[in-house]
């Protein structure tokens, strides 16, 4: 670890100046460094220098640089322990580091020195290393080995350097040893190597002299006939000892040696150590074709000889059954014993392979077990569709080895001679067997099958008709083995103990069942589906009473025989109202129905009576209301009609050319009244006054008013009166005079008579 804003320049294997890491990163760190403590104490032990026997206590340097302690060593290539225990100084005080005790040293000639503090007491304490001259830091180091410092330095001749040991941490002190090297380490010692597939496992120990610390060893290979070259390393603090060495080349001998280096460079070779031929590892297997061989049959023994994945040559020895079959050649790599043939034994098998130059020997060793032959029970499958009661099937069944079978049942069924009875319902277990002899193992085979219910058919006949209100049907439905039927109803109908009743109207639908028993099962449901038809009704209308016209309204009574309501009609003469009151609008026939709607249960349903209505005569009368001599034009002109079918017309009209004066609707009660006036424009001569009507029997009914006008437009007569014309002479003026009062008098008389008989009908 490098103290911050420290001067100088690193050195190879030691860290250059960083940041400090934080108090909590720093921590853990040495947690982590603890558990290397015990190896690197180890390690120092082992690779330190011996220490001088006047060296044992630790050696205190001084408290500054320019107080620092000659190096208590004969050479740079010996080790003592210092410690820092008595120095209190903090980092930058006087050195990078803390608590720095001090040691100066001045080489004679310039050299290159390996510095290593291993620590001792407490173990693996934080130690540090540092090199000063002249006030200018050299290079420095923390942790090298774990928390021990090491560092590599150049030192010139004639000049002074101050050493200094101390701790990471103000807390950090202790002793260490310090050792020094300026040499390489001796060579590595017992080298050993053996040989493997292309391969060598290439151990040794460490050297002597490991000269300040091993950092690396190499291992040198040289083939029988060529060159020495590197091939394989190994690193670390310490570095592993032992190597496994690839690439070689089966076959071949081979010589190694190993070098071992620290910081100042690598050792000379080790001893060789000679005449390690790699070979492929062979690998001898041994099977049998067929791999489970019986009694009596033939068998082949294989033996197969690999290396490497590939097929091994040369030759193999094989014994089967204490027979040595010696010298049998792998072809592919295999050899073969054919056609051994034992009865039921176990026979022991072993064979040797030799090896070539380039394969190692193998050898391996089995037995096989020669089981009494197989056999093998055809047994022909049983029927399907087996059921209780059903009739018996046949067993059929034969051995490979032609040896007897016999035949046993379990569950729904048993063995009668060489057939199957049907006994119960479910699982039959049906087993053919063969018991074998000495040299055959015995067989069977075994079939299970399902014995299913019997089945039964429902015998259920059609619905017969159905009508809402009807009584109760029996229904009748039978199954083919003799269980009882059950019935079930959807819809318009109920079913009780076998009675099927109505209760509405629309789709009936019976469902026979027969659910079966544990050895009979459920027959196929007969549905038969029927329609529930509505019930008639009857309509009664009571005796009408004759209507008259212009009469008082009768009441029509009539009734349903399930008292729905009714609704009434009239067509003909007659008209009925929604409260039941009949009343003539004519006469003649009158026909009254009845009608009820039905429901959701019940038809519609009607009645009809007749009556004829009987009334008044039809009567049409019209008159003129002015007198004679007096102009037609603008004269007060009436018609009135009784008797007459309502809602017709009654028209006045006038004659010659034929002019309408008015009309009017006929009413209820057949009377109709039209007012009018003559027209101007009439001429002289014959016309009439015409009133027409329809009578109640749909016939005409016509009323006709003569009457004629002078050339003057005045009256002269109205039907039977009359004004006699002008006429000449005197004779002619009081002849005329005495027929015009004639007429007179005989118009008055009968107008009076007329207004009487007016006044007596009421008209």
């Amino acid at each position: 670890m490098t103290a911050p804003g420290s001067p100088g320049q690193p050195t190879p294997f030691a860290p250059a100046p960083g940041p400090r890491t934080s108090t909590a990163t720093r921590r853990v760190a040495h947690l982590w460094r603890a558990f290397g403590v015990l190896a690197v104490t180890v390690l120092a032990l082992v690779t330190a220098s011996p220490v001088p026997a006047t060296a044992t206590a630790a050696a205190p340097g001084g408290a500054d640089r320019g107080a620092a302690v000659p190096l208590p060593v004969a050479d740079l290539d010996s080790s003592f322990v210092a410690t820092n225990g008595g120095v209190t100084a903090s980092a930058g005080t006087t050195g990078v580091w803390n608590n720095v005790t001090w040691f100066s040293y001045t080489p004679a000639q310039a050299v290159r020195v390996f510095i290593r503090a291993t620590s001792v007491s407490p173990a693996g304490w934080d130690n540090t290393l540092e090199v000063w001259t002249g006030g200018s830091l050299v290079t420095h180091n923390d942790d090298f080995y774990g928390l021990d410092a090491s560092l590599t330095v150049n030192l010139q001749a004639g000049t002074t350097y101050q050493i200094g040991m101390g701790g990471y941490s103000s807390g950090s002190r202790g002793s260490a040893t310090l050792t020094f090297a300026t040499r390489v380490p001796t060579p590595p010692l017992d080298v050993q190597a053996t040989f493997g597939d292309a391969s060598a496992d290439v151990s040794w120990s460490a050297p002597a002299d490991v000269a300040g610390g091993v950092t690396g060893y190499t291992v040198l290979c040289t083939p029988a006939g060529g060159e020495e070259t590197e091939c394989g390393a190994t690193s670390g603090t310490p570095p592993q000892r032992s190597r496994h060495v690839t690439g070689l080349t089966n076959g071949v001998s081979y010589t190694f040696r190993v070098t071992a280096s620290n910081v100042i460079g690598p050792s000379d070779p080790s001893v060789p150590v000679t005449s390690i031929v790699p070979k492929a590892t062979s690998t001898t297997t041994i099977s049998t074709d067929p791999a489970a061989p019986v009694s009596g049959q033939p068998y082949d023994v294989h033996v197969s000889v690999s290396a490497g994945g590939t097929a091994a040559t040369g030759t193999v020895d094989v014994t089967v059954g204490g027979v040595l079959h010696g010298g049998l050649a792998l072809v592919g790599g295999v050899a073969t014993v054919e056609d051994r043939t034992d009865p039921v034994s176990t026979v022991a098998l072993s064979a040797t392979y030799g090896g070539t130059s380039a394969v190692a020997a193998s050898s391996a060793s089995s037995s096989v077990s020669v089981a009494k032959r197989p056999q093998t029970v055809t047994f022909e499958a049983l029927p399907a569709g087996l059921v209780y009661a059903g009739a018996p099937a046949t067993l059929d069944a034969s051995a490979s080895s032609e040896l007897p079978v016999t035949f046993a049942a379990s569950g729904a069924c048993a063995v009668s001679g060489g057939s199957l009875q049907l006994t119960g319902v479910g699982s039959c277990e049906v087993t053919a067997t063969q018991a074998g002899d000495a040299q055959t193992e015995s067989a069977q085979a075994t079939q299970t099958v399902d014995v299913a219910r019997r089945g039964q058919v429902v015998t259920f006949g059609e619905l017969p008709a159905l009508v809402y209100g009807q009584g109760s049907t029996t229904l009748v439905a039978a199954s083919s083995v003799g269980l009882p039927v059950t019935f079930a109803a959807e819809g318009a109908c109920t079913v009780t103990d076998g009675l099927l009743s109505v209760t509405g109207v629309g789709p009936c639908t019976v469902t026979a069942t027969q659910a079966g028993d544990e050895l009979t099962g459920p027959a196929s449901s007969v549905v038969r589906t029927g329609a529930v038809a509505k019930r008639s009704q009857a309509v009664t209308i009571a005796p009408l009473a004759v209507p008259v016209f212009g009469g008082d309204a009768s009441t029509v009574s009539a009734r349903s025989e399930f008292d729905l309501p009714v609704t009434l009609s009239a067509a003909g003469a007659c008209l009925v109202d929604a409260s039941g009151r009949l009343t003539a609008v004519g006469t003649g026939l009158c026909v009254v129905t009845a009608a009820a709607a039905g429901d959701d249960l019940t038809l519609p349903g009607q009645a009809t009576a007749s009556v004829t209505a009987i009334g008044p005569d039809s009567a049409v009368e019209a008159t003129l209301d002015r007198q004679l001599g007096e102009l037609a034009e603008g004269a007060p002109v009436s018609a009135r009609g009784t008797g007459l079918r309502p809602g017709t017309v009654l028209t006045l009209e006038v004659h010659s050319t034929p002019q309408v004066i008015g009309t009017a609707v006929v009413g209820a009660d057949g009377t109709a009244v039209v007012t009018g006036m003559l027209p101007a424009g009439l001429e002289g001569g014959a016309h009439r006054l015409i009133a027409v009507g329809t009578a109640l029997d749909g016939t005409p009914a016509q009323f006709v008013l003569p009457f004629q006008l002078a050339q003057d437009g005045t009256i002269l007569r109205i039907q039977e009166r009359t004004l006699a014309l002008a006429a000449t002479g005197a004779d002619g003026v009081g002849a005329a005079g005495a027929m015009a009062a004639a007429w007179v008098l005989l118009g008055a008389g009968l107008l009076v008579l007329r207004r009487r008989w007016v006044a007596r009908s009421g008209r």
